[in-house]
């Protein structure tokens, strides 16, 4: 094999190699938090906080967005229970440990309201009942919100294709 055609081989082997590229913005599972945050679905007496990530610019001018709200939210108890927004921006809704809206997970049933008249029963002492309200989130997709495309592979097989067919005309 020549010089010339190594370089071209090693070239394509490179660009296949490579990852595609990233898709933003993905919405997030029908069946998630995320795509069912607001108060009403979530927790009625939940509080929002804006959130905000700009890539390229100084973290001390994003960083600061929405962060008196969470510490705020965090000094209460509050814990995150979804976000409404893309990548970018957008707002996190925290909730009360326990509290449940109009939306549950699929498999779940909404747990009734309890009536104003008659004290709340007491906590059941079932593990599964008791955990924080991540763990009652549906289980995430095998992948990441961040998919990558397969076009540095095709691009890869594209430019070793061309090569070889250079290299059989000789």
């Amino acid at each position: 094999m020549s010089t010339r055609a190594s370089w071209l081989v090693l070239a394509a082997a490179t660009v296949a190699s490579l990852p595609g590229a990233a898709l933003a913005d993905i919405p997030p599972d029908p069946d998630s938090p995320d795509a069912n945050c607001s108060k009403e679905k979530q927790c009625p007496t939940g509080e929002f906080c804006d959130y905000s990530f700009m890539p390229g610019q100084p973290e001390s001018e994003w960083k600061h967005v929405g962060a008196e709200c969470r510490t705020a939210a965090a000094a209460k108890g509050l814990q995150r229970r979804c976000r409404d927004g893309g990548n970018y921006s957008g707002v996190e809704l925290f909730c009360p440990p326990g509290a449940t809206g109009s939306w549950s997970p699929p498999g779940t049933k909404t747990a009734p309201a309890p009536e104003s008249s008659k004290p709340a029963p007491a906590p059941a002492s079932d593990p599964a009942k008791s955990a924080p309200a991540s763990a009652s989130e549906s289980p995430k997709p095998a992948t990441s919100s961040c998919a990558v495309g397969s076009a540095g592979a095709g691009a890869g097989w594209l430019v070793l294709a061309f090569a070889l067919l250079r290299r059989r005309r000789r």
